[in-house]
């Protein structure tokens, strides 16, 4: 007779953990089939990670009802420790079912939702104060409730707050939806998450307070629910775009602002860009005139009725800051299918950048102007040097005006760069300094001069380059005046970085500087530019050196080389 009665309640037990074990079945079938259905739908595939971990749950379940002795069952117990995530992915789903786009846009939502769900993990696997000793039931091994429950109260707090709100949301989106077959979908979906929600409140609830056990049966209830998803999912398209949701969904997505306007001109709906670019919120907004925020006249939403289709103006609207915001409005009306008013559409986009942008590319073109008419203004007064040195008889005073010509002509070079370059605020050293040594080179014809350039390129400011070319004319004028007595010679310029400082090398191979002569304190202009050039204009420092010809080196500083 007692081994009879211990063959039904082993029977009885394994009926309750066959039944976790075909729940698990169950959901791991369901989670890869709908998952295939769409894979590239988010619903879909979080639908999946929901079957995959209760699947996971339900074996574990099986297995712990199916323990001989009390080790097994804390290592089941042990290996279930992922289960509050359970709560937050269906929090999760029901975020996106709803469309709670703003919620899901920002960090802290998953915070809230997946933060104490990792701490009760954590809190499962390594301690004791969530789950107690186990206790052997008719239908197997069932969870105990610590002795110390205060943690244990405060995660079943927080289980049945989070298992609550989807019902809210859900409810509350069938309240506002106003299409009827996302309606319908709403309503079937709340239907299946009532499911496990009953079984839970009846089992902890009111038969929690009696001398009646019944099994756990949350796990089951729960894969009953993703069933009933799952039909509803290939019967009824539940997590197929509806118009209205792609409506709802590109009006939340998209960049332009979009007010919906009644016929009284008071606003019905405002996009999130328009909240974002204004400042308000959308309590601030809704229900407010439309002339309440433009500075223009807000004309009569009625008008619209005579005309033929949307028309564009641009207008400035007012932020909460009071800052005055350039937009491009398109307007249209938007009717019945009788063709009676309702209201108007109205959809803008931030005409700031674009303000920017062309003015900009005005002062672009007056800045290129302005280069091409100083190189005019200086090739001219190169010209009349030229023409007034033909005049001079004096040899001496003719060298002087043509040396005058060549250093005009040098920065009228920098003009020309600048003006044919991209860039309006720097120009290449290596392209300027390799032109306008060759330009004076072509200057002192007949000589047979070699010519080393090493110039790296490097991007120099205004400021920087005009003396640097001036000195480069003054030094390499110098070399082929006195030098080459013989007209035979080498000429050698090298500009490179070193560290943060740059180093201009301008030398000769020529009979050099005699020892007696002070560069600093000629009696000439050319030596004594070069020296005011590097050191006052650059704030470098100038050296001299006298072996095998003449080689002046200038270090100057990389600060302010170019315009940044």
């Amino acid at each position: 007779m007692r081994e009879n009665n211990k063959s039904e309640k082993r029977d009885i037990m394994n009926i309750y953990a066959l039944s976790s074990l075909l729940s698990s079945y169950v959901v791991f079938i369901l989670g890869v089939l709908i998952y295939r259905e769409n894979p590239k739908n988010e619903l879909n595939r979080i639908y999946m990670l929901a079957c995959a971990l209760l699947g996971y749950l339900a074996v574990l379940e099986f297995g712990m009802r199916q323990a001989a002795d009390l080790s097994t069952v804390y290592m089941f117990l042990r290996m279930g420790f992922v289960w509050p995530f359970i709560v937050a992915i269906y929090t999760h789903f029901t975020l996106i079912f709803t469309k709670k786009t703003k919620l899901l846009q920002k960090k802290v939502t998953y915070i809230l939702i997946y933060g104490p769900a990792l701490i009760f993990a954590v809190l499962e696997l390594t301690t004791d104060s969530l789950t107690g000793t186990p206790v052997k039931e008719y239908w197997g091994w069932n969870y105990g409730i610590p002795e110390d429950s205060l943690i244990y109260d405060i995660n079943s707090l927080w289980f049945f707050s989070l298992a609550l709100l989807p019902l809210i949301l859900v409810s509350d989106y069938i309240y506002k939806v106003k299409d009827p077959v996302e309606k319908k979908r709403a309503e079937y979906v709340l239907t299946a998450m009532l499911l496990p929600a009953v079984v839970v409140l009846i089992s902890e609830g009111p038969l929690s307070a009696t001398d009646f056990t019944i099994p756990e049966l949350t796990i089951t209830a729960t894969a009953a629910e993703v069933a009933l998803i799952a039909y509803g999912i290939h019967r009824y398209n539940i997590f197929e775009l509806t118009p209205e949701a792609a409506a709802e969904d590109i009006i939340t997505a998209m960049s332009n602002l979009l007010f919906l306007v009644r016929k009284d001109g008071t606003i019905s709906r405002v996009n999130h860009s328009a909240l974002h670019l204004l400042g308000y919120s959308e309590s601030e907004l809704v229900g407010q005139p439309m002339k309440s925020i433009f500075t223009e006249e807000w004309e009569n939403t009625e008008n619209l009725q005579t005309l033929p289709g949307p028309y564009s103006r641009e207008m400035t609207i007012t932020a909460k800051d009071g800052s005055l915001i350039p937009v491009l409005l398109s307007l249209s009306a938007v009717r019945d299918k009788d063709g009676r008013n309702l209201g108007m559409l109205c959809v803008g986009s931030d005409l700031r950048d674009h303000l920017k942008a062309e003015e900009a590319h005005k002062k672009e073109i007056l800045l290129k102007e302005i280069h091409h008419r100083v190189k005019n203004n200086m090739q001219i007064i190169s010209s009349l040097l030229s023409l007034q040195s033909k005049y001079i008889a004096d040899e001496r005073y003719s060298q002087m005006f043509k040396e005058s010509q060549y250093r005009i002509q040098s920065m009228a070079l920098i003009h020309e760069k600048l003006y044919k370059s991209k860039d309006l605020v720097n120009v290449d050293s290596r392209e300027y300094f390799a032109d306008l040594v060759q330009s004076v080179m072509r200057s002192y014809r007949g000589m047979h001069i070699a010519l080393t350039l090493e110039i790296d390129r490097i991007p120099l400011g205004i400021d920087a380059a005009i003396p640097c070319g001036l000195i480069i004319n003054e030094l390499v004028t110098n070399s082929l005046k006195h030098a080459f007595p013989d007209g035979n010679g080498e000429v050698r310029v090298r500009f490179s970085a070193r560290d943060d400082s740059l180093e201009l090398v301008v030398a000769d191979n020529g009979v050099g500087i005699p020892d007696d002569v002070d560069f600093r304190n000629t009696e000439t202009l050319g030596l004594r530019l070069v020296t005011i050039l590097a050191e006052d204009q650059l704030k470098g420092n100038i050296a001299l050196a006298r072996k095998e010809g003449t080689e002046f080196c200038i270090i100057f500083s990389e600060k302010g080389r170019n315009n940044r």
